[in-house]
């Protein structure tokens, strides 16, 4: 019995120093465009009803306007720039770190307001309302985003220079968002009850950053063998994250053209909890080396 024991025994080192002969240490150089798969919105509503009596207030005609409108940030989106380092056990599975960060995130909005001031026809009385609701202006946002992810890699390759993979870890990132708005904002100047309306043209640039943030990455490539330490590669990379910025900063204010920084209370913010979705899907190309 104890002579069976010794031949297992045997056999398993036997199949692991197989399985080590085939181990061998790789990196992998990419690049390629992420696309944004998050939710998050920018929302707008504008609301302007208005109701016309005759003189004895029978009701002679009542006018309604409304637009809503909803753009979906580009958060995560960019040119992918990547590094792996990674060591294949066999030819079936293998350990990567991988480290990506992104160029090219920078993106743009317009939503001017636009409900015209409506008015009935005729000598009748009138009484409006009217309501805007969410962001009006123009929007430049822009994202420094970095991550790295330790994966588990399955590998297959059925054909002599082609091998199929599939790989999948936590996602570590950590991110800087910038926002420029300009928008215009109305106030009542002057004395009871000669009021006027007053637009004021508002320039600010606020930057967001937090800590490192931690999702998931998973990715599905193929890879073939050029010559024999050299291939090319592309896959399919998946990553779902949230993250939450915990400061803000505010870099520049401007008020109709003058900056009026120096006049805030405060400009940097310290208690914000504010979690944004950056996830992205992303088609990458490149090289690997074995060593």
């Amino acid at each position: 019995m104890g002579k069976m024991k010794k031949y297992i025994l045997l056999c398993f080192v036997c199949f692991g120093l197989h399985n080590l002969s085939h181990a061998q240490w790789y990196v992998k150089g990419y690049t390629g465009y992420s696309l944004a798969t998050g939710n998050e919105k920018l929302t707008s509503r504008e609301e302007i009803s208005l109701v016309e009596y005759s003189d004895d207030y029978q009701l002679i005609r009542s006018i309604y306007e409304h637009r809503a409108h909803s753009y979906r940030m580009k958060l995560g989106q960019g040119v992918n720039l990547g590094l792996s380092a990674g060591y294949a056990l066999n030819k079936h599975l293998a350990f990567e770190i991988t480290g990506n960060t992104q160029v090219f995130s920078k993106f743009s909005y317009s939503n001017p307001s636009q409900l015209s001031d409506i008015r009935p026809e005729g000598n009748g009385i009138w009484s409006s309302y009217r309501s805007t609701y969410g962001f009006f202006g123009e929007l430049e946002y822009s994202s420094t985003l970095f991550q790295f992810s330790p994966q588990i890699v399955f590998r297959s390759n059925p054909y002599n220079q082609w091998t199929f993979y599939l790989k999948g870890g936590p996602n570590f990132v950590w991110i800087n968002h910038k926002q420029t708005i300009l928008t215009t904002q109305e106030r009542l100047v002057g004395d009871y009850p000669y009021f006027e309306i007053q637009e004021l043209t508002i320039l600010g640039t606020t930057k967001f950053s937090g800590g490192i943030n931690v999702g998931l990455q998973c990715s599905f490539g193929v890879e073939y063998e050029l010559a024999k330490n050299i291939g090319i590669f592309a896959e399919l990379t998946t990553v779902n994250t949230n993250y939450t910025f915990m400061r803000s900063e505010i870099l520049r204010a401007e008020i109709d053209g003058v900056n009026v920084l120096s006049e805030l209370e405060q400009t940097k913010f310290d208690d914000l909890d504010e979690k944004v979705k950056f996830s992205h899907t992303g088609l990458n190309i490149g090289i690997k080396y074995s060593f």
